[in-house]
């Protein structure tokens, strides 16, 4: 059941990052013409709806690849123990979190 539970979740957050990731290229890249220049990019790192969403989306990437690569190592090595690599993984998610948090959080 637990299983059953992570991969509906993994669904969950690919369908969501399909509209956060889209949502993040449409406003960011293609809404004018001035997107990229500093003042842009420092307006959207000042803000703290843009700030929220960019760790949403951050939650939700880190979830899917990190699922993803679990599964792929427990679909190539299936002696291997799913507690360690849960562990492991869970451990490495929250160090890339906490690292890639660091970046908007001091941008804020």
């Amino acid at each position: 059941m637990r299983e059953t539970k992570l991969k509906i979740l993994q669904y969950i957050t690919g369908i969501a990052l399909f509209f956060f990731v889209g949502t993040h290229l449409i406003i960011s890249h293609l809404g004018s013409e001035e997107v990229t220049e500093w003042t842009s990019v420092a307006d959207r790192a000042a803000n703290s709806g843009w700030l929220v969403f960019y760790i949403i989306l951050l939650l939700f990437g880190l979830y899917h690849g990190i699922h993803g690569l679990r599964t792929i190592i427990l679909e190539a090595l299936p002696r291997l123990s799913v507690k360690s690599l849960d562990f492991t993984l869970v451990i490495i998610g929250l160090a890339i979190f906490g690292y890639a948090l660091y970046i908007p959080v001091s941008a804020f």
